[in-house]
């Protein structure tokens, strides 16, 4: 049967892409969709042939997660939106303050270096040697704090590519700023024996700073719009009653409503939700049916009438018989069509998926034939250290700039 699962750490489409090529190719797995909008997976799998805990193990070395329910939830078999926002709202919390120490390092970083550029041109008088030389230390004890606290996720991506091979905007955006990152530490740190070489004045900071900062504002912005892109389904979900008071063996029970079972006769008393479909057997009330009319006025509801989950009794008790329960309800079947439309995809998706399957290796191998070209053929022109600074400007722009989100 085809179950919708949680997926925990995708960062852009790409994401989605690996994850669904990699369950593709997997034996038992006969139909999944990945969508990174929704961060979830439609999964249908043989039983016989893949368990649920071997899907799990074969997504986590690519770098997420895939979030198994314990329980299935009352609606439609889905894990909660509740446990999905707190997840969220905990991640935007981390994002925010990171953010707070990294966006004045970022700020300081990129006016430092357009005085630079106008002291250069004469416009604005040069730093003095003092200054200069304490921002030059500076700088690296704020990019080791952005590159492996702030920019930690794609470091990871970059581990994970060289350990699995499988690349994605992570794998750019930790390589590029790595690179420029370990270039400057080692002119730093070596600063005398490398000097003859190279111009140990010139360093790529600022690079690694303002980047991993941009993205993740980026990032942050985006998590907060899928806050407000989740609270159409968790309005729904709200909507479902918890428990539902049961005719059991002659008493009225209390019990939660994934125990409710066919043919259950159910008392609802005014002001309560009706917690699944039925037929009413007893009784006559009004009910506010708003949910699936959107008519605002109650409607009379008497014995032989159908009433849905979700709904409102207004004034009177009466007496159901439960004819549709967990996700057979209406309901729960609005619910799976919310899902399925934000998780949908449009046509030319499988086009941009074929794409970014080569696009990554692609402008890896475009990034190093750049900076070796600059090395082996620009340095007969401008000389090595000149050349080397053309070449890894060169090689972290094509990095970062070439990031694959954009065909998601």
């Amino acid at each position: 049967m085809l179950k919708i699962y949680k997926i925990k750490g995708m960062h852009c489409a790409s994401c989605a892409s690996i994850i669904e090529r990699t369950l593709k190719k997997t034996e038992g797995v006969t139909e999944v969709e990945v969508s990174y909008g929704t961060e979830s997976a439609k999964l249908d799998f043989d039983d016989a042939k893949i368990q649920l805990a071997d899907i799990e193990k074969l997504v986590e070395p690519l770098g997420y997660s895939l979030v198994v329910p314990k329980v299935e939830s009352e609606v439609a078999g889905q894990v909660t939106a509740s446990d999905d926002k707190s997840d969220k709202l905990k991640d935007l919390s981390d994002q925010r303050s990171k953010l707070m120490v990294a966006l004045p390092i970022a700020t300081f970083s990129v006016l430092v270096m357009v005085y630079e550029i106008l002291s250069e041109f004469g416009l604005v008088s040069a730093m003095s040697e003092s200054v200069s030389e304490f921002i030059h230390h500076l700088m690296p004890i704020f990019a080791t704090y952005i590159l492996f606290v702030v920019g930690k996720p794609y470091l990871l991506g970059f581990y994970r590519f060289l350990r699995y091979g499988t690349a994605n905007m992570d794998t750019l955006i930790g390589l590029g700023t790595s690179v420029a990152f370990l270039y400057s530490f080692l002119v730093t740190a070596l600063e005398g024996i490398l000097s003859p070489y190279v111009n140990t004045m010139v360093t790529y900071y600022d690079a690694t700073i303002v980047v991993i900062t941009f993205i993740a504002l980026g990032k942050y912005l985006e998590t907060r719009s899928k806050l407000k892109t989740g609270d159409a389904i968790e309005s729904l979900l709200n909507l479902q009653a918890k428990t539902a008071l049961v005719l059991r063996d002659g008493k009225e029970v209390e019990v939660p409503i994934n125990l409710v079972v066919h043919g259950d006769q159910i008392i609802i008393k005014p002001g309560s939700k009706i917690p699944v479909d039925g037929e009413i057997i007893e009784g006559t009330s009004f009910i506010d049916e708003a949910l699936v009319t959107g008519e605002s006025i109650p409607v009379e509801k008497t014995v032989g009438a159908l009433v849905v989950a979700g709904t409102i009794n207004t004034n009177s008790t009466f007496t159901f018989k439960a004819t549709k329960v967990g996700s057979e309800t209406l309901l729960a079947g609005i619910i799976k069509m919310v899902q399925e439309a934000q998780g949908s995809r449009a046509p030319i998706q499988a086009l941009a998926d074929k794409i970014s399957s080569v696009f990554v290796p692609i402008v890896l191998v475009i990034a190093f034939l750049t900076l070796g070209t600059w090395l082996f053929l620009g340095s007969e022109t401008f000389g090595f250290s000149q050349a080397l600074s053309y070449g890894l400007t060169s090689f972290v722009a094509i990095l970062v700039i070439a990031c694959p989100c954009a065909l998601g």
